[in-house]
Order: structure tokens, then sequence, then C-alpha cells
């Protein structure tokens, strides 16, 4: 009974938050947005040794870590990866979605109570996100005294990474790194003098070339094909001059150039750096968070899809650059005294035509939200008649259908719920789509299935739509044959890489089935300190020394 009561006591201790299992002078959360796990793979053999490979040998892989929510966008992901918790809790449903009560589209960091500082442009603030964060957990648990600094390219990954109460958090306005005034009302010192040399404009034309001989780059798809897309006058082969569509001078354009190149990367390393430096992080006698948000690889899969040469090529050179990061993060701190996560918000889809080009009968494809619509309008007014006033439907976005509520008092036979379920019925006969709920159905089913417990997590009472659908597999949402995207809750969207390498982890390829909204709860077992409010992730014992 005593060994028994021992071991109980020992068990306790080691997933008791208020346990301590390692002190790192510095987290470094890295989230590399749409990088699915399988570039982990069929890229390796180009890697060099101190990059991804130094995760990879000296960390606890999870290669079977997938979000388990439905919509996998950069909204939600961010928002799941350090707070542990699904939309179902933080609120964050998508990108954007309709607000019924104002009329209004709602980004999900839009806040209109504050302002931006560092450029012009709208304020940006956590205030859509319900919950806490590792962050805020360890800011509390420090007396405030442990900073937390999070950046990236995109506002939306900064900010939802960071929570409710970090030190600071910058993102990528045009020409300018920027905050808002929910955070500070002036920009620190080392922030002004970097965008007083004017560096994001200095990449203006350089060309991006690739990194590996052409042979090396025979496993993905041929460089010029038509279903690539050309947003910003990049082009659709290598090499991609940085320039946007006017070569003379620097354009909006020219900034959607950088975005979507290995040098919108290097923005955020070089901003990184300095970060560590200046805030002088993990270098204090506490344990302070940097959380980083490599924003470009996303942009350069939505052009080019996963199966390309500029994917292959951006992964190529993404590992030269954290190989060079955690050489500074080395002779700054020392790797031993850093904790290190690799993580992603979302993955990518195929692009449809890619595969219809190697297989001609593939049931793949796209959907324009015009034709949802229409199909949506035309299954209500056969049922219904014509709408009272205007539409049937409100809005579409997100997988979220939002109905027109004020047309249904009018009619004397249907409700909501009803006129709900009909087109929820109706949608599953729609080629394109492989399931549709209710918010009825959603709120009230008991016997699940997978899937609907994904579309279940990504479902907000207050925010969601009254019918949510998802695609089939390898069909994806767009009007044009050209470029890809991601949202459904295939394993192409939804598998991503966790890996952890620090003190108190145990390294080791884990075949265990994880989540990146595992990250928090664990490190906080690893820091010692509070869960994060709702939390729903487990804590990833099996990598615990």
């Amino acid at each position: 009974m005593v060994k028994k009561l021992c071991l109980l006591a020992a068990c306790c201790m080691l997933l008791s938050p208020a346990s301590q299992a390692s002190n790192p002078k510095l987290i470094v959360v890295i989230s590399i947005d749409q990088f699915r796990y399988d570039y982990l793979v069929r890229f390796r053999p180009y890697f060099g040794k101190q990059g991804f490979n130094y995760l990879l040998e000296h960390g606890a892989n999870f290669v079977n870590a997938s979000f388990k929510h439905a919509v996998n966008t950069t909204g939600p992901g961010h928002a799941a990866m350090l707070s542990g918790t699904y939309a179902n809790a933080n609120g964050i449903i998508a990108n954007d979605w309709y607000d019924r009560e104002t009329k209004q589209w709602v980004y999900c960091v839009a806040d209109p109570g504050v302002s931006l500082v560092g450029a012009q442009g709208a304020g940006r603030s956590p205030r859509n996100f319900i919950g806490s964060t590792i962050g805020d957990e360890l800011r509390l648990r420090t007396g405030f005294r442990a900073k937390v600094i999070s950046i990236a390219n995109k506002d939306r990954a900064a900010i939802l990474m960071a929570g409710k109460m970090p030190s600071g958090v910058f993102w990528v306005n045009d020409s300018m790194f920027v905050t808002s005034t929910y955070y500070m009302n002036d920009l620190p010192n080392w922030v002004k003098k970097l965008n007083q040399s004017r560096y994001i404009d200095s990449f203006f034309g350089k060309v991006w070339n690739k990194a590996l001989p052409d042979t090396a780059y025979a496993s993905v798809d041929d460089d010029d094909v038509p279903y690539e897309a050309d947003y910003d006058g990049s082009g659709r082969t290598f090499p991609h001059k940085i320039v946007g569509t006017d070569s003379t001078r620097i354009t909006p354009s020219y900034y959607a150039s950088l975005a979507r190149s290995p040098f919108g990367a290097e923005l955020i390393k070089e901003f990184a750096q300095r970060a560590i430096d200046a805030e002088r992080l993990g270098q204090r006698g506490i344990t302070d968070m940097l959380c980083v948000g490599f924003s470009s690889q996303d942009i350069v899969g939505h052009a080019y899809g996963p199966h390309s040469v500029e994917v292959m090529d951006f992964v190529v050179r993404m590992d030269a650059m954290l190989a060079d990061f955690f050489a500074f993060l080395n002779r700054r701190v020392g790797l031993d005294r850093c904790l290190l996560v690799l993580t992603a918000d979302h993955g990518i889809a195929p692009i449809p035509a890619y595969i219809k080009r190697h297989h001609r009968s593939a049931d793949v494809g796209k959907v324009s939200l015009d034709s949802l619509w229409k199909f949506c309008y035309r299954v209500l007014t056969q049922r219904f008649g014509a709408p009272p006033e205007g539409d049937w439907i409100d809005a579409i976005e997100g997988n979220n259908i939002y109905l027109r509520r004020t047309n249904f008092p009018h009619l004397k036979t249907p409700t909501l719920e009803w006129a709900a379920s009909e087109l929820a019925d109706s949608l599953r006969s729609f080629h394109p789509i492989a399931a549709a709920y209710t918010s009825h159905h959603l709120l009230s089913i008991k016997d699940e299935t997978p899937l609907a417990r994904k579309m279940k997590r990504s479902f907000h009472g207050r925010r969601s739509g009254d019918v949510l659908y998802a695609l089939k597999p390898f069909w994806v949402e767009g009007g044009k044959a050209s470029g890809t995207t991601h949202g459904e809750p295939y394993e192409y969207d939804a598998h991503v890489p966790l890996i952890l390498v620090g003190e108190g982890i145990r390294k080791g390829r884990y075949a265990t089935e994880a989540s990146p909204v595992d990250l928090a709860p664990t490190l906080s077992v690893l820091l010692g300190v509070e869960f994060p409010a709702g939390r729903e992730g487990r804590v990833l014992v099996e990598a615990l020394r």
C-alpha cells in the first residue's frame, strides 16, 4: 500500500502544474504558417544539420499531431496552439465571421477601440479571444516579471499566440513593424530604429533563385504550370524578382511580393534576433517567452501549391534560416538553456488541377462561394417561396452559413431550425459537400462521428452560422483554377509538426495521437505554471523526462 501511495504521489507531482520539471531561460515557440508535416519527410534529404534536423534529432517529435477542429485556418490554428482550446471555448471560429447583432463582418483580431502604433491603419488586439494562453499564465506566475513577446508577418498570428497579457506584440504593416495601443502607446526605440532604417524596403529588386540544382526538384511539379497563380507580379517561374507590378518604384504590390518569398521570413528572423538583444530575453534570471510566426510559407503555398518547386525551395531556405537563428540563440542564451517548439497553424490542400493533370477522373475540384450561395437560395426558395426581404442568407464564411433570421417570423409555417435543417439536408446532395450540420444539431448530438466532433469544436454559439458544412476531400473553395487553399477537417489541412526540444524533454519519435492544443498544458507542467483557462489539450507525458 505504501508503495502504491508513493507511486500515486509521484504521478501527481509530474502532472500537477505546480511542479516545475525544468527552468529554461527562454521558451521559443516557432509557428510556420501552412507548414504540412510531410514537408519534414519529403524535403529532409536537402536539410542541413542545424535547422530542422537539429529539432528532429534532439527533440520529441510527435509524428501523429493534428488539429482536431474542422476549420483549419490561420486564426483558429494560432488561437488553439498556446491556449490549449478550440473555437468552442476560445471563440475564434475563423479568420472572419458575421455578427448578426451589428450586421457587420468581424475580423478575428479587429478592435475598433484601439489604434495602430507605427503606421496608419485599423487597430488590432485579442479582444475577440476568450480565455488565456500559456504566456498569460507565465506572466501571472512571475508577477509579470517574465517577458512574453510575439512577432509575425500577420497580425492575427502574432496576437493570438500571445494571449491577453503579453509584454509586446509586433507584426508587419507594409514598410513598418507595428503594434497597437492595446499593448503600448509608442514603439520601443529599437523598433523605431529598425523602421527608420527602411529595412523592409531594402529587399526591393532582390531575386529569389533556386537554392538547389535543378535535378533536386525532380520529386515535385514542373516549375511552369498554368494552375499556379501570379498574384503580385512575381511570376509563376524561377527566378522571382521581388518588385511587385512596377520594377521602377515601390508600390503596395512590392510588399505583397516580398511577403510571398523567403525574404518575408528573413524579416521575421531579423526582428526576432533584435528583440532578443534589445529586451535581453532569456538573459535576465527569469524565464521569458518568444513566439515567432513565419507567415510567408502560407502565401507561397496558396499561390503555388504544396507540390511546387517554390514550396520545396522555401522549406529548404527556411531550414537554413532556422540554423542561423539557432546559432544566434546559442550565442546569446545557450541552446541548452532554451526550450524550443516547432509547430504550425494548419496545412494546405493540393491544387485540384495538379491532381487532375495526373488523374483525369479524380473527384477533385473547386467550388465558388457564389455557386454555393445560389444553391442555398434555390433550395430555400423551392421550400418556402421567395424571401420576404432581399435574400435568404446574410453571409457565408469559414464554412458557416448565416441565414437571414428576420425573414422567418414573416412565414407562417417554417421555423428557423426547420429551415436550417432543410438546407443542411439539401447541401448533403450538393456534390462538393461532404457533410452539413445545423447549429441545433451540433449543440445537441451525443453519438458523434469523428467529423461531427471536429465540427463541434469549431462551433461557437454566439458566433457560428446556422449551418456548418465541410467540403469533400480534395475539394477546395475558390472561383479560379489557379492556386489552392485550406480550411477543411482533413489531414492535409490538419496534420502539422509538433516538436519540443530542451530541458525536461525526452527526445524520440512518438506516434501517439497528439495535437498542437497539447502544447500549452505540456508547457504548463514543464514551467510549473497554471494550465490556461478552459484548456482541452492533454499533457504529453510520454515526452517528459
